[in-house]
């Protein structure tokens, strides 16, 4: 089953745009627009032309956040909750607008404030936002209809210079374009809230931080520039912010651009606080009509009531977004009830492109070796000279003859003594016979 799915970056960047469009009524409404632009209103400036992308970034989140639904009868469910947001909410306006500054309306006037979206100052953006809501399915069907990046790429330019820049395309005074072309900008910040949900990525977030530090220095700059001493508010400048307000809304994308969908205590503060922003939209013009005069009487030097204001805003924010809840109360209840089990259709988006290897440059050719040179010829050995001849050894000597050794002489007789004893006699026969055995 695929769960509903949220995102954080367009849950915050949500709030934050209704917050921006409340500060630029705030800003209307205290009288700075009509203030002299000098030096010293540069921060006033910068922050005025900021606030003017709100509209373009509430559009550029619904982008974010529905591009990824099919055509189905479920695609509807938010068309029906934003005008029950919008009936009662504008209902309670009328009321306020009769209790807090005591005007009476007949029947007919209340009817027509409701279905034209003029119960307040804020209503027509509200208007708006139900309007892109009834066109997001059919957009997200076109957006990935297209299946590369460049295509979509190009979808998204045509359709934000048809809405952009049609006030800037003047020829004798009249715009080329028909003036319902400047209508079709939220539908052009909701194909750039779905291009940047698929491509984000693709860059860092110091790249989109420069880029929005830069256009939001070049609108200041510009109006500095041009309108020097004139007042703030330039009708034909607040005309030509539609594409610098997609610009700035894109790159606020990019610079939160976050695909985590953990349930934890913050995404969920978020989540249930966007459900209440388009009450607070609805109703904090009221509010900040009701109590600019008391901020005024009590700070009335203007630093300090410019200060004092922007930090009134976030409070009004608050509580009437936490109004815009508890009116929505009978919706909630409605769906636990009645409601089947939560499926929707989404998208299932192909996997980015692997970009295309760099083609591996040929290598550089070879050079042909140097010719390996003739080794120089091997000289002819000198001629082995004959050696000498080997004398013919001397002859050798013949030996000596061997002398004949002389012949034994026979031994002279021992004259031997007479003796008459017999041991004589037998010493001498021994010696007779060794000597024989010698011979």
């Amino acid at each position: 089953m695929e769960s509903k799915r949220k995102y954080l970056c367009a849950d915050v960047l949500g709030n934050l745009a209704v917050m921006m469009l409340l500060y630029l009524e705030y800003l209307r409404t205290a009288g700075f627009s009509d203030m002299p632009v000098t030096d010293e209103s540069i921060p006033l400036i910068a922050i005025r032309w900021l606030c003017l992308s709100g509209g373009m970034l509430l559009s550029a989140c619904a982008g974010y956040v529905l591009s990824t639904k099919r055509i189905s009868g479920r695609s509807l469910r938010p068309v029906f909750r934003v005008i029950y947001i919008c009936l009662i909410c504008g209902v309670s306006a009328l009321a306020i607008r009769r209790i807090l500054f005591g005007e009476l309306l007949q029947a007919k006037d209340i009817f027509q404030n409701l279905y034209q979206f003029t119960a307040t100052d804020t209503s027509k953006l509200a208007g708006m936002y139900l309007l892109l809501l009834i066109f997001a399915p059919f957009l997200s069907a076109a957006f990935h209809d297209l299946k590369t990046q460049g295509a979509r790429f190009a979808f998204l330019v045509v359709s934000a210079g048809i809405s952009t820049l049609q006030p800037m395309l003047l020829f004798s005074g009249e715009s080329l374009l028909p003036a319902w072309c400047s209508m079709l900008s939220p539908m052009a910040g909701f194909i750039g809230g779905a291009y940047m949900r698929r491509y984000a990525k693709n860059h860092s977030r110091i790249f989109y931080a420069f880029w929005l530090i830069v256009v939001c220095a070049a609108q200041t700059a510009a109006i500095v520039w041009v309108c020097s001493g004139d007042i703030l508010y330039y009708p034909q400048f607040d005309s030509l912010a539609s594409l610098p307000s997609l610009a700035e809304a894109l790159l606020l994308l990019g610079l939160f651009h976050s695909r985590h969908k953990a349930d934890t205590a913050l995404h969920r503060f978020f989540s249930g606080a966007s459900g209440g922003s388009l009450a607070a939209l609805l109703l904090g013009d009221l509010m900040i009509d009701f109590l600019i005069p008391s901020i005024a009487e009590r700070y009335p030097e203007p630093n300090a009531f410019f200060y004092a204001g922007l930090g009134a805003v976030p409070v009004i924010m608050i509580l009437c977004t936490t109004a815009g809840l508890f009116l929505q109360i009978p919706v909630f209840l409605i769906r636990a009830i009645f409601s089947d089990e939560e499926y929707e259709e989404y998208y299932v988006e192909e996997p980015a492109p692997i970009p295309e290897p760099d083609p591996i440059p040929e290598p550089d050719p070879i050079p042909e070796p140097d010719p390996i040179p003739e080794p120089d010829p091997v000289p002819e050995p000198d001629p082995v000279p004959e050696p000498d001849p080997i004398p013919e050894p001397d002859p050798i000597p013949e030996p000596d003859p061997i002398p004949e050794p002389d012949p034994i002489s026979a031994p002279k007789p021992k004259t031997v003594k007479k003796s008459t004893s017999n041991s004589d006699i037998d010493d001498l026969i021994a010696l007779i016979t060794k000597q024989k055995g010698n011979l």
